[in-house]
């Protein structure tokens, strides 16, 4: 199991790979609120989220022989770019299975990236089995985006940029997909921090985490049809899974609509642009969904991979509702 020093050890040994990502007050955000807000911008990260750091220690720490033969993982976009990235940092091999309706521009970004795409299967279930099968046949490593105790550790590594900028923040709310991420980031807070809240927010519309601590076990949705489409897992992560349930004090869900009217107003309000998946954290707070006064919060923006050819689409729908 992953402990909090493999964190700090994750942090030591990754954070010169990766693009500084400050944190911005948003005083439109506060005012509305009566908090103080900030947003953590990893859609200004290399790749574009947050998930370089899990895969930047995922590969750093293979064995020769496993760098050697190269790696396999499934992803719907983020991941993928983030693993080919990473590995082609480090001259390893990397193919990436996406399903078949995946975003074209994350597609080729992925390839652009140095990866090997494989387009197949609808879904995470389908695409995870097809990369396994790969890494049966090619004798690859196979990186799970769920599991791996270096990738939940690379990840925890946005924990620690946040308290290490700013020690008195009081609620931080982290995107909540697989749990990889909200699994690292709030083991890295709560070690250290106990009193400060790290609170999950998760689409209506892919909610397996969420109901998966209803039901104190492991649960898989029939269907994770969402916009949020990084986040559209229908079974979460075993590891992951424990991690939430000692140090994760709260899941809040939100609608397509919430969803895409906090993507928009990033985009105006705080001139950011933001997929879907990393827009949650802002749509729980502009829905009231958090329910806090005056206090010191950090919203992680997890990505900015979206894909520019529905924007106008996005923009006239909310406007138009």
């Amino acid at each position: 199991m992953v402990v909090y020093q493999d964190i700090e050890e994750a942090y030591e040994k990754i954070t010169r790979y990766k693009n500084l990502t400050p944190l911005q007050y948003s005083g439109t955000l506060s005012r509305m609120t009566g908090n103080q807000i900030y947003l953590k911008p990893e859609n200004l990260q290399f790749t574009g989220s947050f998930k370089l750091g899990g895969a930047i220690n995922t590969i750093m720490n293979l064995a020769a022989k496993q760098k050697a033969k190269g790696v396999v993982t499934f992803s719907a976009g983020n991941w993928g770019q983030a693993v080919a990235y990473a590995a082609r940092k480090f001259n390893v091999r990397s193919v990436v299975v996406m399903p078949e309706q995946a975003s074209p521009i994350k597609i080729e970004a992925t390839k652009e990236y140095g990866a090997e795409v494989v387009l197949f299967g609808e879904n995470s279930n389908e695409v995870n089995n097809k990369a396994k099968e790969i890494a049966q046949q090619e004798e690859l490593t196979f990186l799970s985006p769920l599991e791996d105790e270096d990738l939940i550790a690379g990840h925890g590594t946005v924990g620690l940029e946040i308290m290490k900028e700013k020690p008195d923040t009081e609620v931080i709310l982290c995107p909540v997909g697989g749990g990889a991420f909200i699994a690292g980031v709030a083991m890295a807070i709560k070690e250290k921090y106990p009193e400060t809240k790290v609170i999950g927010v998760e689409p209506i519309k892919a909610n397996a985490m969420w109901l998966s601590l209803q039901a104190d076990k492991i649960v898989e949705i029939e269907r994770a049809d969402t916009i949020a489409d990084g986040l559209a897992l229908k079974r979460p992560g075993e590891r992951p899974f424990q991690v939430i349930k000692e140090y994760v004090d709260d899941i809040i869900l939100v609608s397509e609509e919430e969803i895409k009217e906090a993507a928009v107003f990033l985009l105006e309000r705080a001139k950011l642009l933001v997929e879907p998946s990393g827009a949650v954290t802002v749509a729980a707070i502009l829905t009231g969904k958090v329910s806090m006064v005056n206090q010191k919060t950090v919203a992680i923006l997890s990505g900015g991979n979206l894909d520019l050819t529905k924007l106008k689409d996005l923009i006239h729908h909310v406007r138009l509702n």
